[in-house]
């Protein structure tokens, strides 16, 4: 299965109504409940052997990453989580204490983020342990960031290092809901996605949405030292892996070049978290710029469900 063909196909074809602010293509929906509240829904399931493999993890652990997959969703709205909806198909024979180290996993950070859990569904059967994550959010007098707003000119920022997360910075990593709420209250923000399937690939949703093309500055890209780790076993280059590895959930975030500066210099945030990694340009699709210049196409690549 070709994944975002088929949410294409699907958004062609779904009607929306007048209180259906963002439909499909953007991270959250975003519903006008009333005359100056908007609620935020997002949805993320997570599988055995797809998302995270029981043979490796720990319960705890993955109990954790599907509730951070939902906070991270509407932190990259700009906007604030309130409460989720749980739904866990168990496979047949499963112990009752599974269930409580994966809840223990799920109050963890539900807790700190001052997610509260109302509700849910539970199931057993032949299959693969798989959980699903509803999680609402709400604006707070905040405009919603969407991927739509990005203009030539703009500069593209990224929180944190990229790449090799699969060495375990795709269970454990943080929400950066604090940095987003921080960026919407202060600053003049365009467009904004989380990293969830790649680099280039959330970058070029952006692009999609905004019709509009990036260059982006090989230099410049945030590296992480998991990346250089994955490389020598891959024989793939560190900065592969930081455009197309995934599952990183840092904030890739598209701004005006004066409002990108302010932030780079900004005491909001702990020194060095946000890297400037390109522009956006009117040209479609991504260019990469190397140390001398040189400007070369690239594909935007990420993880697919096959």
């Amino acid at each position: 299965m070709n994944e975002f063909p088929l949410i294409q196909w699907i958004r062609n074809r779904q009607k929306k109504s007048k209180n259906v602010i963002c439909g499909i293509g953007d991270d959250c929906a975003v519903i006008n409940t009333s005359k100056d509240k908007l609620c935020l829904i997002t949805t993320d399931m997570l599988v055995d052997g797809t998302h995270f493999d029981l043979k490796k993890h720990q319960v705890a652990d993955v109990g954790r990453k599907a509730i951070a997959c939902s906070i991270s969703d509407i932190a990259s709205m700009g906007c604030k989580p309130t409460v989720a909806v749980i739904s866990i198909c168990f496979p047949h024979g499963t112990k009752n204490s599974f269930a409580k180290k994966l809840y223990a996993g799920i109050w963890a950070i539900a807790n700190k983020y001052n997610v509260d859990i109302v509700g849910g569904d539970i199931i057993s059967g032949k299959c693969p342990f798989c959980i699903n994550v509803t999680m609402l959010g709400k604006d707070e007098g905040l405009r919603p960031i969407y991927r739509s707003g990005a203009k030539a000119g703009d500069q593209i920022l990224a929180t944190g290092k990229l790449g090799g997360s699969l060495l375990g910075k795709h269970m454990l990593f943080e929400p950066r809901l604090n940095e987003s709420l921080t960026l919407n209250k202060n600053f003049t923000i365009h467009a904004m996605i989380d990293i969830s399937d790649g680099l280039t690939a959330d970058l070029n949703h952006i692009l999609e949405e905004s019709d509009v093309g990036a260059i982006l500055s090989e230099d410049n890209i945030p590296i992480s030292a998991d990346a250089l780790r994955m490389s020598k076993k891959t024989g793939q280059t560190p900065l592969h892996h930081a455009l197309s590895d995934g599952e990183d959930y840092e904030l890739l975030v598209v701004l005006p070049k004066i409002q990108a500066k302010k932030v780079l210099t900004s005491r909001l945030f702990p020194k060095g978290i946000f890297s400037c990694i390109g522009e956006i340009v009117e040209n479609h699709g991504i260019w990469l710029r190397n140390a001398n210049g040189k400007l070369r196409r690239i594909r935007a690549e990420g993880y697919k469900h096959s």
